[in-house]
């Protein structure tokens, strides 16, 4: 694989982690309305950390691309976590 393979995998990756969170996220917004309070710091714990990846991957995915995708891994899984709240309520 050459290095403009990898960087478009790279960048690809990235896209698709951004991509995945919007949709996570999207679908608490929903059912936010409904959860209990415990949730709901959950969700305001995690809100701001969502918004830093996403100015972060605006203007500066391909520096950090790494550190990007390990922040984007762990919002994914606290978003999951919310959500099985949400699911278990």
């Amino acid at each position: 694989m050459s290095a403009d393979e990898a960087e478009k995998t790279l960048k690809q990756d990235l896209e698709d982690t951004r991509d995945d969170l919007r949709r996570t996220a999207d679908e608490i917004r929903v059912k936010l309305h409904l959860a209990g309070m415990d949730v709901k710091d959950a969700w305001n714990d995690i809100q701001p950390r969502l918004e830093d990846f996403e100015r972060r991957f605006d203007s500066k995915a391909e520096e950090v691309g790494d550190e990007l995708k390990a922040l984007g891994s762990e919002i994914k899984q606290r978003l999951l976590n919310i959500k099985a709240k949400l699911t278990s309520e």
